[in-house]
């Protein structure tokens, strides 16, 4: 099954909240987009501007984390939310590394963006979500991510920016690119790693594979000075 991206480019983007107005209409979100909670939302600040939205982690760390599986990895992209199974503790929300799943409280729901999954996306090849067809400046665009990183690559190399999403949590299905640093426009910085290597759950905390294999090397070192020191004594 094919994997599907979405592609920013911000330099196009106005700031003007078309994508988050035509989101709250598609999804039905006006009372929680009434409460400050929403799926999408392109956020302004002294630096420049950000979109806060899912990153769709390739390894999603909510997903590892979600103690009842409530959230998923689909195949070909989005992480989806299941409200019938959801208990509502918040542990996506405190483990996000992207800040992204907020808990609105009101209206007894986990509020993050679905890539619009409910358009047969990965079903129909012309599926497309929705804020992408309304983006009024073509700032947004949908894809096959192979497609979408090859382009995503070249338009930074070309430009001169930087492509956010690559390798942030070990790869999103969100590719973002900037002129300005990143992070300094309001995007959490994440550690990188290359795609399959990312951040994993040990005891409800994302420790990195570097770490672990540290951990890994400690106890082994351990074990084999405690093994030569019992030798010795017999």
């Amino acid at each position: 099954m094919k994997q599907y991206a979405i592609l920013l480019d911000s330099r196009f983007c106005t700031g003007c909240n078309t994508c988050f107005y035509k989101c709250v209409q598609e999804n039905r979100l006006h009372d929680v987009a009434a409460n400050g909670n929403t799926r999408t939302l392109v956020k302004i600040n002294d630096e420049g501007m950000y979109h806060h939205r899912c990153m769709h982690c390739i390894e999603p760390t909510c997903v590892a984390n979600c103690p009842k599986k409530a959230l998923t990895k689909t195949d070909y992209g989005p992480v989806l939310w299941d409200t019938n199974v959801c208990i509502r503790c918040g542990t996506c929300v405190q483990k996000c590394p992207f800040h992204v799943p907020m808990l609105d409280q009101p209206n007894n729901q986990i509020v993050k963006c679905s890539m619009c999954a409910h358009r047969n996306l990965g079903q129909d090849e012309n599926a497309i979500p929705a804020c992408v067809t309304v983006c009024p400046t073509g700032a947004l665009e949908f894809g096959e991510r192979g497609a979408m990183v090859a382009k995503a690559k070249q338009m930074a190399k070309d430009g001169g920016l930087n492509l956010y999403g690559l390798e942030e949590n070990g790869g999103t299905n969100m590719l973002i690119l900037t002129k300005a640093d990143p992070t300094a426009v309001g995007y959490p910085a994440v550690q990188k790693s290359s795609a399959g290597m990312s951040p994993v759950a040990i005891g409800g905390t994302a420790v990195g594979v570097a770490a672990i294999a540290a951990a890994a090397y400690a106890g082994l070192k351990k074990y084999s000075t405690r093994r030569n020191e019992i030798a010795k004594e017999d």
